[in-house]
């Protein structure tokens, strides 16, 4: 094997740990890249849509309950505003459960069906007080439609958010020990790489420096006239073709001197 083929497999081995170095990285923070994606296009913007149906439903609730004991035009007109933005706001996140195909999307569904269930018991009770009905009797139909379906999407809300906090949590523990773990590995090849590089230095050091210093120690015999010992060839590469040369040249002067003898 010549000197640099063997060089270069040397380096092609470091060459190699190097690439599964870099892999294992790619692999590692691709895969939090991933997570990181994942969080800020499904898991937060659903948070997100969770507090704020938390918030307008209960703004409804209060604007509807103002309504009922003023009477107020203003407040019907806010009820019905925030009741359409509800609605838009189940749909989308229904629709986003389905697409992403979230583990929720029983829960959404039911949410936007609820909350289609409220919005016109509202409206009906609503109606009831501009058609003059007594305050008995819109309370009654408050408290038998209107109020048990609020409490249901507010539980419904609550436990929507629980579910994805959990799930939030989950994700951030799943980046933090991928970028962990993917530190740890590449420290670990590093240093594996590093060893090797080290013992691949020792030991091609001596492949190639040995013969060199065998071949040096025969030259020094040949030029102080010590034609005896012949010129080993301990290699297949440029080295072991300088000894064989040095073997001819060494056979050539003793034949000559036998010769002259």
């Amino acid at each position: 094997m010549k000197i640099s083929t063997k060089i270069l497999l040397g380096f092609g081995i470091l060459i190699l740990l190097v690439w599964v170095i870099g892999i294992f990285s790619i692999t590692s923070f691709s895969y939090s890249g991933t997570l990181f994606n994942k969080m800020d296009t499904d898991t937060i913007p659903k948070m997100t849509t969770v507090a704020e149906m938390s918030q307008k439903i209960t703004e409804a609730h209060v604007e509807f309950m103002e309504f009922l004991l003023s009477g107020k035009l203003s407040s019907r007109d806010k009820v019905s505003g925030i009741l359409g933005t509800l609605q838009n706001q189940s749909q989308e996140h229904q629709k986003r459960e389905i697409e992403t195909n979230g583990t929720n999307k029983q829960t959404a569904e039911e949410l936007f069906q609820k909350i289609q269930l409220f919005s016109s018991s509202v409206v009906e009770v609503m109606d009831m007080k501009t058609r003059g009905l007594s305050d008995e009797d819109l309370l009654s139909a408050q408290e038998k439609s209107v109020r048990p379906t609020y409490d249901t999407i507010m539980n419904i809300l609550a436990n929507e958010n629980e579910s994805y906090k959990s799930e939030f949590s989950i994700m951030r523990q799943d980046v933090k020990s991928s970028q962990s773990n993917g530190l740890l590995i590449i420290i670990i090849i590093a240093v594996i790489a590093m060893i090797t590089g080290i013992i691949l230095s020792i030991v091609y050091g001596r492949i190639i420096t040995r013969p060199i210093v065998n071949l040096t120690n025969s030259a020094e015999n040949i030029s102080k006239g010590d034609i005896s010992k012949p010129v080993i060839k301990e290699t297949d590469d440029e080295i072991g073709e300088l000894a064989e040369a040095f073997e001819r040249m060494r056979v050539s002067l003793k034949v000559m001197i036998e010769e002259e003898s």
